[in-house]
C-alpha cells in the first residue's frame, strides 16, 4: 500500500470536508440579511439532504427559502423573473408530490403564491398543522390585513410578540415613528421592519388610530380598492402586462403618493424615512414634504418642521434604547441599520441647538449621534460635521 498516496487522499479528504457547507436553518430576510454565496451554498446543502430522503420535510423547506432569497437578491442571475418563477415552482411541485400533508409544503405553497387569497386553503392547512410554529405568523398577519379582519391581525401580531418573534430594537424605532403622527395620521411603510412592529403595536393597544399603507400590500386589487374606499383615496387600477409593466409601474410610483396624500377624509399623511428611497414616487410631491423626525409629512400649506421635529425628539421619541439598550435583540445588525435613519434629523436639531446657544440639548443629541454612527459609512461625516466651528 502507497502510504504517501493514502496521506494525500486523506488530506484531500480533510480539505473537502472542512470546506463542505454545513446545512443551517435559512431566517427570515427581515431579521437576518447574509451574502448571495451564503444562500448558494445553504442551497446545495439542503439539497443534498433533500436528494438523500425527499422524505424530510426540513431539508425541503430550507431548499426552497433559499432558492426563495436567491431569487429576489442574486443580481449576478440574469434569468428573467419568468425562468426564476420556475425553478421555485418546480421545487413546490416536487415538494407537493413528496411530502404534501405537511406544515413546510403548505406554508411554502402559499409563499410562493405572492400572497394569492386563492391560496387561502394552504395557509389555512398550515395554521392547522403548525402548533408550536411561528413562520406562518406573518402570512396570518398579512391575511388579517388583506381582508381586513383586524382581530386576525391582532391575534396572530400578538402571537409574533408573545413568541419573541420581534426585534426590540424594531419595536422601538417604528414607536417612534408612530408617536410623531397627528391623530387618525396615514402612514406610509414599504417593507417588513417598517410594518409588522406597527401592527404588534397597534395589537398592544399603541394609536389604533393610525392607517398604516404598504407599498406592496396596495398592489393587491381587492385589498386596495376596500381600503381606499375606507380612507376616502381615490380608486386606482393597474393593469400590469409584460409590454407595459416598467410604463405602468413608473405611472403607478409617480401617483400613487400623491393620490394617498390627497384623501378625501383629509387624514394627514405621513411617509416613513424607510420609504424615502421611492425618489421618484416622492418628486411630484417633494415641495410638500416636510421633515418631523423619521417621516416625511406632507402638507400643501407651509409649516414649522423644526418645531414639530424639536417636540418629537424632546417629548414623543423613546429614546434610551439607543445608548442603553437593555435586551439582546434578534436583529441587532439591522436594527444598527435602520436606526441610522435618525442621523439626518438629529444633525438638522444639533445645528438648530448649537445656533440658539442650547449647549445641554445639543450635548443631549450629540452623544446620541456618535453613538447611531458608530461604526456606520456616516460615521466620519457625522465626525466632521459635529467638529465644524
Amino acid at each position: 500500500m502507497n502510504m504517501k498516496f493514502n496521506l494525500l487522499a486523506i488530506l484531500c479528504l480533510l480539505s473537502v470536508s472542512a470546506f463542505a457547507q454545513k446545512a443551517e436553518p435559512v431566517p427570515g430576510y427581515s431579521r437576518v440579511q447574509y451574502p448571495v454565496q451564503w444562500y448558494k451554498d445553504q442551497s446545495a446543502a439542503w439539497k443534498k439532504l433533500v436528494d438523500k430522503n425527499d422524505k424530510d420535510a426540513t431539508a425541503w423547506y430550507n431548499y426552497y427559502k433559499a432558492n426563495r432569497m436567491l431569487a429576489f437578491h442574486d443580481t449576478s442571475d440574469k434569468r428573467s423573473e419568468e425562468e426564476k418563477n420556475k425553478t421555485i415552482i418546480k421545487i413546490i411541485d416536487d415538494m407537493g408530490n413528496a411530502i404534501p400533508n405537511t406544515y413546510e409544503y403548505n406554508l411554502s405553497k402559499y409563499m410562493a403564491g405572492g400572497g394569492d387569497n386563492k391560496l387561502w386553503p394552504y395557509l389555512k392547512k398550515a395554521a392547522e398543522l403548525g402548533t408550536g410554529r411561528t413562520e406562518h405568523y406573518d402570512y396570518m398577519i398579512n391575511w388579517g390585513e388583506t381582508t381586513q379582519d383586524i382581530s386576525i391581525r391582532d391575534e396572530y401580531s400578538k402571537k409574533k410578540y408573545d413568541a419573541g418573534q420581534v426585534s426590540a430594537g424594531m419595536m422601538y424605532y417604528n414607536y417612534n415613528v408612530m408617536m410623531g403622527a397627528e391623530p387618525n395620521a396615514i402612514l406610509i411603510a414599504v417593507g417588513d421592519n417598517d410594518t409588522y412592529p406597527v401592527w404588534v403595536l397597534q395589537s398592544l393597544g399603541i394609536r389604533r388610530d393610525i392607517h398604516l399603507i404598504n407599498l406592496s400590500l396596495i398592489l393587491i386589487d381587492d385589498y386596495r380598492a376596500k381600503l381606499f374606499k375606507e380612507l376616502g383615496i381615490e380608486p386606482w387600477d393597474i393593469h400590469w402586462d409584460a409590454a407595459r409593466e416598467t410604463e405602468e409601474r413608473r405611472r403607478f410610483e409617480n401617483s400613487f403618493i400623491k393620490n394617498i396624500a390627497e384623501n378625501k377624509m383629509h387624514f394627514p399623511t405621513y411617509i416613513t424615512l424607510t420609504a424615502a428611497g421611492y425618489k421618484e414616487a416622492l418628486k411630484s410631491i417633494e415641495d410638500n414634504l416636510y421633515l418631523t423626525g423619521l417621516a416625511y409629512k406632507y402638507s400643501k400649506a407651509p409649516m414649522d418642521n423644526m418645531a414639530v421635529m424639536k417636540k418629537n425628539f424632546e417629548q414623543m421619541y423613546a429614546l434610551d434604547y439607543i445608548s442603553k439598550p437593555f435586551y439582546k435583540d434578534i436583529s441587532a445588525e439591522l436594527v444598527k441599520l435602520i436606526n441610522t435613519n435618525y442621523i439626518v434629523p438629529m444633525l438638522k436639531l444639533y445645528d438648530h441647538y448649537k445656533t440658539s446657544g442650547d449647549v445641554q440639548r445639543q450635548e443631549w443629541i450629540k452623544e446620541k449621534l456618535l453613538n447611531i454612527s458608530k461604526d456606520s459609512e456616516s460615521e466620519q461625516d457625522v465626525k466632521e460635521h459635529l467638529a465644524r466651528k
